[in-house]
């Protein structure tokens, strides 16, 4: 099941809305870096909770706090990787300076316990969204950690310590939407252990995506590759100058991805069966890996 438009734009509105309202963010309700992004949470949250019965209002209501607090988890890894645009644009550090940037991720941080606190829900519910969202963020500091003391040169060693580091910077974060939706649901924890395994996995999966890109080039909205340049754990650098490099490296990373996917979809086969569609229409073509090129850093000369 796809999103509706219907469903981002009363989002977008609503998000709007909070900025508005907050005497700091309302100066920067006009920057484009919040309203440029593809809202994949957003239709996560819209797939996962018609799929469970939920109304629309409530799944609105989830996808803001849960937008909220992705973009501040942007803001603040544009700032630790130095990044100067994102999505065509230029990341709050860059714009605004790093100690503004600092100080708007954590207030978005804050205004996501905020929303999730005034939802009009069960007690239970909401405490419970809280200890998600707390533990959210842990888990993403904790990933964001091993990202900037990553180091190996072995093959099997840097794939164990990429996928754990991506499971908790990028697989929490994808995550998360869709177990508060299936926390308001009241389903089991069976059903909340098989979400965060299905959209972990998809999560590794796109960040191969995402590292794929960068190692080309060709990532929309970034003029300039930055993990090379940056020394970030990629996966395509790490296995290219791992100590049991073959060069075979590209045809592993398209194996292991596509195991990832294969092992996600057959999950979510089990549970949430009809939600197919969505898996199919939207989730894979975002994080679906491109054709081979030549490398970024071989283009720019930095071999």
């Amino acid at each position: 099941m796809d999103c509706s438009l219907d469903f981002l734009s009363r989002l977008q509105w609503r998000l709007r809305n909070y900025f508005c309202e907050d005497p700091i963010l309302r100066d920067f309700v006009e920057d484009p870096y919040f309203w440029s992004g593809q809202k994949v949470r957003a239709k996560i949250c819209f797939s996962v909770g018609k799929s469970f019965g939920l109304k629309e209002d409530l799944l609105l209501d989830i996808a803001a706090f849960t937008d909220l607090l992705h973009n501040a988890s942007l803001i603040h890894d544009d700032l630790i990787d130095d990044d100067a645009e994102r999505r065509g644009y230029e990341t709050p550090w860059k714009k605004y300076g790093k100690e503004k940037a600092l100080l708007l991720g954590d207030l978005l941080i804050a205004k996501s316990l905020k929303v999730s606190a005034l939802i009009s829900i069960e007690p239970t519910v909401k405490a419970s969204w809280s200890s998600e969202i707390s533990n959210c963020v842990y888990t993403a500091v904790k990933g964001a950690f091993k990202e900037l003391d990553f180091s190996s040169k072995i093959t099997s060693d840097v794939l164990s310590g990429y996928t754990e580091m991506s499971r908790e910077k990028t697989g929490v974060m994808f995550a998360l939407p869709a177990r508060c939706v299936a926390i308001a649901a009241r389903k089991n924890q069976l059903v909340l252990n098989s979400i965060t395994e299905i959209f972990t996995n998809l999560a590794v999966a796109y960040q191969i995506r995402d590292d794929q890109s960068d190692y080309y080039g060709i990532k929309k909205g970034r003029r300039n590759p930055s993990d090379f340049q940056n020394n970030r754990p990629n996966l395509y650098y790490l296995l290219e100058n791992s100590a049991s490099y073959d060069g075979k490296h590209q045809e592993f990373i398209e194996d292991f991805q596509v195991s990832l996917i294969t092992s996600a979809m057959d999950l979510a086969k089990l549970h949430v069966p009809e939600m197919s569609d969505f898996f199919t229409g939207v989730i894979k073509p975002f994080i679906t890996l491109t054709s081979p090129i030549q490398p970024a850093r071989k283009i720019l000369g930095n071999s």
